[in-house]
């Protein structure tokens, strides 16, 4: 068996968590630039759209409640009908 630390496929949920809420802010501030342009040189910093962060973010979260042991959050609940009487 491999030791977790030695895996070089383990992902930390929770420090890319950390991450992606730092680029979610980012975005939401208007801090990240999406695309300089100065004379002939242009930078570009950003292409993923806040949906994208958002729903990553949203994963790693849940990812990360998993590995420490928590029970993941319900996302969806069913509504029951109910059926009344007009009378």
């Amino acid at each position: 068996m491999s030791v977790e630390g030695d895996d070089p496929l383990a992902v930390d949920w929770c420090a890319r968590a950390a991450k992606l809420r730092k680029v979610e802010e980012a975005i939401l501030t208007g801090e990240m630039i999406l695309e300089a342009r100065f004379g002939a040189d242009m930078m570009r910093y950003a292409n993923a759209s806040l949906s994208d962060v958002q729903n990553a973010l949203n994963n790693a979260i849940q990812q990360c409640r998993l590995s420490r042991g928590e029970k993941p959050k319900r996302r969806r609940f069913a509504m029951r009908g109910f059926m009344t009487r007009p009378y």
